[in-house]
This record gives structure tokens, sequence and C-alpha cells, in this order.
């Protein structure tokens, strides 16, 4: 089942509220098969589930920067993990980005 808000937002919207107004945005190419847009349709868990979101985009990218330290572990992605890990995809999609990151 599909958890989420239930609306649909551009990267760019997510790069807004982490702050990218006054930081230097950098643009990849667009993979093969990649959608310009997803949604996650919710209606099976809200039907099944009784399942309502309590917590918008907003909402919820404020508390993680409000919490941000408890991510400062985390793994980051370089151009070689990006590209190991969606080698396979590629490979099933029938052709490798020709850009480089």
């Amino acid at each position: 089942m599909n958890v989420g808000s239930g609306g649909h937002y551009p990267v760019n919207r997510l790069v807004e509220l982490l702050g990218g107004k006054e930081a230097k945005i950098s643009y990849l190419p667009k993979r093969p098969g990649e959608p310009d847009i997803t949604f996650a349709d919710t209606r099976k868990i809200r039907e099944k589930l009784n399942w309502e979101p309590r917590v918008s985009l907003e909402q919820g990218v404020a508390e993680l920067i409000k919490n941000i330290d408890y991510w400062k572990n985390a793994p980051v992605w370089t151009p070689e993990s990006i590209r190991e890990a969606t080698k396979t995809w590629f490979e099933r999609l029938g052709s490798a980005p020709q850009a480089t990151l």
C-alpha cells in the first residue's frame, strides 16, 4: 500500500523547502524511463485501514530540518554510488545514461 499525502509535488518544491532558494542548484539529466511526476495513489490504504495523512509535505520537511542531527551519519549519495545503485535499473530499461554526474 502506498503511504503519502495523496498529493504530488515537483522536486523543486522540496528543494525550496530545504532552503534551496539561497543555494546553487544543480540539475541532472533525466534518466531513461524516469517519470516527470509521480503520484502515490493512497486509495487502497485509505479504504482498507481507514488511514488519513496527518502531516503535510511542508510540516514533514520542517520536522526533518528540526531533527537534522539525527541524520548526520546517514550515507551521502555520490555519482559513483548512484551509478551502482541504478545499474540494474538501466540494464532493464535497455540503455545507460550518457551524461556524467
